[in-house]
């Protein structure tokens, strides 16, 4: 039986119809040799789904947007609302077991596990996060690794901890946006998976919710390897990582590497 190389894909903001990957997928085996395309599997999370957090900012959208004239569907002002918003009520009342926060983790969680039925110990595991995704992936590693938040009452196992994880790669991250009031000592990643373990970071510099990150603090630096991609100069660049060839081809690169 020849290995299996499998990728969860786990996107940003608002709920995702299914097939969302469908692109990035097709890219990918455009560009993978032989032996990586008869062998991928590519499958698609979709964390915010589980929450009622994209249905209350149309609702709330649409009743400011009614009286006050604000743009439409299509404005920038909806955007943000929804960029900003989804981050803002991930993380509030974190600590209550409905919150939005615990739902997300418990769906991922179950994703993870899903995928860990499908691995056998030659294959290779991959994670590709986007935008908030990247932050919902660290708050749920942070706290599988400190017995915190779902983990409280029942400790991460080694693979739901993902300690089996080969490779991450992340695209528009924006975790800075959630670090920007700590003091660099206080900016802390988690620590690497495993020995082989590597993350790479792909972000333009024209997407303003997209960053490096190697520089916010040393452990930081330790961990990520960031890549200046170059998807384009319009305001929805933060959205095109997915099928741009400026990310698919290096990343495919990287997933003939890791098959070898």
């Amino acid at each position: 039986m020849s290995k299996k190389i499998i990728i969860l894909t786990i996107p940003g903001i608002g709920t995702k119809e299914e097939g969302y990957a469908a692109r990035f997928e097709k890219d990918v085996r455009k560009f993978t040799n032989d032996e990586v395309q008869n062998n991928l599997q590519v499958l698609e999370a979709r964390p915010f789904g589980v929450t009622d957090i994209d249905e209350n900012q149309r609702k709330l959208f649409e009743r400011l947007d009614d009286k006050n004239r604000l743009g439409g569907v299509l404005s920038l002002r909806k955007f943000v609302l929804e960029a900003f918003g989804d981050g803002v009520t991930f993380e509030r009342d974190a600590s209550n077991p409905k919150s939005n926060y615990r739902k997300v983790h418990n769906y991922l969680k179950g994703e993870i596990e899903n995928v860990n039925a499908l691995l056998n110990e030659e294959d290779v595991f991959v994670i590709l996060a986007a935008s908030m995704g990247v932050h919902v992936l660290s708050t749920y590693i942070t706290d599988a690794d400190n017995n915190k938040g779902i983990f409280e009452n029942s400790p991460a196992t080694t693979n739901q901890n993902l300690r089996n994880l080969d490779y991450l790669a992340t695209i528009g991250c924006n975790i800075p946006l959630f670090m920007s009031g700590l003091r660099e000592d206080q900016i802390v990643a988690f620590d690497k998976r495993n020995d082989h373990f590597t993350w790479d970071n792909y972000y333009d510099r024209d997407d303003v919710l997209g960053w490096p990150l190697q520089q916010m603090s040393a452990s930081y630096d330790k961990l990520v390897t960031d890549h200046e991609v170059n998807i384009g100069l319009y305001a929805g660049s933060h959205a095109k990582y997915w099928n741009d060839n400026s990310f698919t081809k290096l990343f495919s690169k990287k997933l003939n590497e890791l098959y070898r």
